[in-house]
């Protein structure tokens, strides 16, 4: 189940960011100037901003294909690699927010949110990686 839950997010996610990137970019210092979902901005930068969140959403998106593509692959090696390498991926993006929100001039509690948001999606897919013995990753069966 654990990856057809990060396949619904991922799929959400995905699509909200390519749909509607400046909902993301409030996490970036962006602001919503009288609307939260309709927003056309004149700012180069922003835009630059909107097409590199896009992209982001489309990559999310194709991980939630990859997700929801797990429920028929019985291989524990394969499930675990999958789980592990999100862990890398969400301590990544830990370390980079982290990173951000100390040296950001402004404190801003949208990103302490992130920040709480990855560190505790690491620590779960870390446990969930590390800590659980191989026959999880094989499936029910596997565990009898």
């Amino acid at each position: 189940k654990l990856f057809l839950v990060h396949a619904f997010f991922a799929f959400l996610v995905g699509v909200l960011a390519v749909l509607v990137p400046h909902l993301f970019g409030i996490f970036l210092g962006e602001g919503l100037h009288g609307s939260f979902f309709r927003w056309n901005p004149d700012d180069e930068q922003v835009r630059l901003t909107h097409v590199v969140i896009r992209m982001y959403g489309a990559l999310v998106f194709g991980q939630g294909i990859m997700c929801y593509s797990m429920q028929w692959v019985s291989d524990g090696v394969v499930r675990r690699s999958v789980v592990v390498a999100y862990f890398v991926v969400f301590l990544l993006t830990e370390i980079v927010l982290l990173r951000s929100m100390l040296t950001d001039t402004h404190w801003h509690s949208v990103n302490a949110m992130n920040v709480g948001l990855f560190f505790c999606l690491t620590c779960f897919y870390g446990w969930f990686g590390f800590a659980q013995p191989p026959p999880v990753f094989e499936g029910l069966g596997a565990c009898d």
